[in-house]
């Protein structure tokens, strides 16, 4: 299993996915974290410059870079999300946990272990989302 994690410093949790700097990715295996990767955010909508310039019909290609850059992650952790981002990531195969929790590693390792406290109506706090 992997488990993304958005950040901007590689060590602790950040908010606005599509802005956040990179992505800490956990390759997670019986309970075991095997691999750490970091992952540049070039794929996200407002890292590439590309915000928001669909209508509400394009919904999933507005969220299709960052589906691209996490398709082979099983879940995204951040501190909140837009209703759009988590629906299309969900349709993709990517359950998004939403958490208070700061440190990456620590939120994997209390996720590994069922106690891992997850807020699923939090709402990104920046700006309208669909």
């Amino acid at each position: 299993m992997k488990i993304a994690v958005a950040s901007d410093n590689g060590i602790t949790l950040t908010g606005h996915v599509g802005k956040c700097e990179m992505f800490i990715v956990f390759e997670v295996i019986k309970n075991d974290i095997l691999n750490v990767e970091r992952r540049l955010n070039t794929f996200t909508m407002h890292k590439t410059g590309n915000r928001h310039n669909c209508d509400e019909n394009q919904a999933m290609y507005k969220h299709s870079g960052i589906i691209k850059g996490l398709k082979d992650c099983n879940y995204l952790f951040c501190s909140s999300g837009g209703h759009g981002l988590i629906y299309d990531l969900i349709l993709s195969g990517v359950r998004t946990i939403l958490t208070e929790e700061i440190e990456a590693e620590k939120a994997i390792k209390l996720f590994l272990e069922n106690k891992l406290e997850s807020d699923p109506n939090k709402k990104c706090k920046g700006h309208h989302h669909l």
